[in-house]
């Protein structure tokens, strides 16, 4: 690996930063693949003839899939290599993607992305750890996340524009094939620009890989994901709730025997529980975990009110996503260099204040306004969460040894996608009630057709349409906007208490750059021997 060394500090060199292009190029592609469905979907379904349970499926099989397997992907790329373990993931998305942009079948679609999300599950954080390998200097390190999470973030927000370029043009299997070049690329680069991804100074562990513990973070993990998606799409419900207290049961089994391996001689613990005695740790984690819960499921009402009540086409609502996209890459741009002179807890908090902010524009959505309120105050919003990811990830991965990279990114990563599908249920939840609530009685509505229309949105928009109901429309669209407005201010409350709590916990991180230099030779128990720390997280373990 090129290096510069300065004192105790590995400077990147050429080969460092091509290595990140490659990096960062995987990460758009896998971030665009997880949002471009939702434009694609209408038309998938019009193709395919595809049942309301199909189409929850081709959306929800690649993020149960992703969630699943990510904590176990990113154990085993930290012990059997993350170079080894991307190219696998690479691959995968590759050809599953392929699979999926001629599929004939609604069955073989699905299978398709669910194979892509167990690619994704593979590559993601492995990317982490390559890149925790390539950058050692702290402040170049930010700066490589900086555009890394640019990449992986925007990739989210300009999925719906970029599916809907492609569908205004092609078929609705472009979206899928879309990363099939990119794939081919990375995996004909790695080689050259990637080390394996291993620390070298470190001997081999003996230890094996306990392969019991794979099961059950998947069955620890997906029963959780499945039953609060099901909360929001059917309500309560006996099978949903069976399905999150059994997902809890074998976390705990999950946790008690990662703590029994801890001391085994022969076995490795798949997840290092001494990773979340680090406060900082700890509270980034969960302060990613309800950001995204609060604000993941913005994008989806976004575009649902663009469609639905505004009543615009696929490209058009595409583009109303562009000006949360160019702010957010902004924002991951200009965040790693502000945390070089601010305190990053604070940037955190401010960032987090600025969500509210958002949020409440958010909340003079109407019909009568129009979308403009939901442009402005998600532009806001997707700003103000530039922080958290960007420094967070900085600061999650900064506080491991190198050589756990990829577990602790695995860790982040799970944590956004249980939050996210917790907050489609929570979210969802009351957006659903407040717009059953707030939809006035329509005249000359039957009551079978009123409780069709107070299903949801979209329902009542398709009965408003096909019967010529011009009244009902507009009341489903108030109604719609109200929910919106609900959901909103509740989310702003708890973001507002959030930003408090950072601001006070995470005081003590000095910005990045500064005192690094004795951060690099400071032994830390692993339970497998000593590896560096390289964050001043370390210094405050609860």
């Amino acid at each position: 690996m090129t290096t510069i060394r300065t004192g105790v500090r590995e400077r990147a060199g050429v080969r460092e930063w091509s290595g990140l292009a490659i990096l960062a190029l995987a990460a758009l592609v896998v971030a665009i693949d997880t949002s471009v469905v939702l434009l694609a979907l209408p038309s998938i379904a019009a193709e395919l003839d595809l049942d309301a349970s199909e189409q929850l499926w081709i959306i929800d099989a690649y993020g149960f899939a992703l969630a699943g397997f990510l904590v176990a992907f990113g154990s085993i790329a930290d012990r059997l290599g993350r170079r080894r373990m991307a190219v696998i993931g690479a691959a995968t998305i590759g050809l599953a993607s392929a699979a999926a942009a001629f599929a004939p079948t609604p069955e073989l679609l699905i299978a398709a992305r669910g194979l892509t999300g167990i690619g994704a599950a593979a590559l993601t954080p492995s990317l982490y750890g390559l890149l925790t390998g390539l950058f050692r200097d702290d402040r170049q390190r930010s700066a490589a996340l900086g555009v890394f999470m640019t990449c992986l973030m925007g990739g989210m927000i300009i999925g719906p524009l970029i599916g809907g370029i492609l569908l205004s043009s092609s078929w609705w299997g472009s979206v899928f094939l879309l990363a099939v070049p990119v794939m081919a690329l990375v995996l004909a680069m790695f080689p050259y620009l990637l080390p394996e991804g291993r620390d070298e100074s470190r001997q081999p562990s003996r230890r094996r890989i306990d392969w019991l513990s794979v099961p059950l973070s998947l069955l620890s993990i997906l029963p959780i994901v499945h039953g609060l998606k099901e909360f929001a799409r059917a309500g309560a419900d006996w099978e949903p709730a069976l399905a999150v207290v059994f997902g809890v049961v074998v976390t705990v089994v999950f946790v008690r025997r990662q703590r029994q391996l801890d001391s085994d001689a022969r076995r490795a613990p798949l997840l290092d529980l001494t990773m979340f005695r680090t406060r900082g740790f700890s509270l980034v984690l969960f302060s990613l975990f309800a950001m995204t819960m609060l604000t993941g499921p913005l994008m989806m009402l976004n575009t649902q009110f663009f469609q639905l009540v505004a009543a615009v086409d696929v490209l058009a609502a595409g583009i109303l996503t562009v000006p949360p996209a160019i702010v957010s890459v902004t924002g991951f741009v200009l965040m790693p260099l502000i945390a070089r002179r601010i305190r990053p807890g604070l940037v955190i908090s401010a960032g987090l204040a600025l969500i509210v902010v958002g949020l409440v524009v958010m909340a003079q959505v109407s019909p009568a306004v129009g979308p403009w309120p939901l442009v402005v105050g998600f532009s806001i919003v997707s700003f103000g969460a530039t922080p958290l990811p960007t420094l967070g990830s900085n600061l999650i991965i900064g506080s491991v040894p190198v050589e756990q990279a990829s577990s602790a990114a695995s860790i982040s990563e799970t944590s956004g996608q249980l939050g996210y599908a917790l907050g489609i249920a929570v979210i969802g939840s009351i957006v659903t009630a407040a717009y059953r609530l707030a939809l006035p009685p329509v005249p000359g509505l039957s009551p079978a057709d009123r409780a069709v229309a107070a299903d949801s949105i979209a329902r009542a928009v398709e009965l408003a349409m096909s019967s010529g109901n011009d009244a009902l429309h507009a009341a489903a669209a108030t109604a719609f906007s109200s929910g919106i407005q609900t959901a909103a201010l509740i989310a702003a409350a708890i973001m507002a208490t959030l930003a408090v709590v950072t601001a006070a916990r995470l005081r003590h991180i000095e910005p990045f750059g500064r005192s690094v230099e004795n951060l690099d030779t400071t032994p830390t128990n692993t339970g497998s021997g000593t590896a560096p720390h390289r964050n001043t997280m370390k210094e405050n373990q609860s």
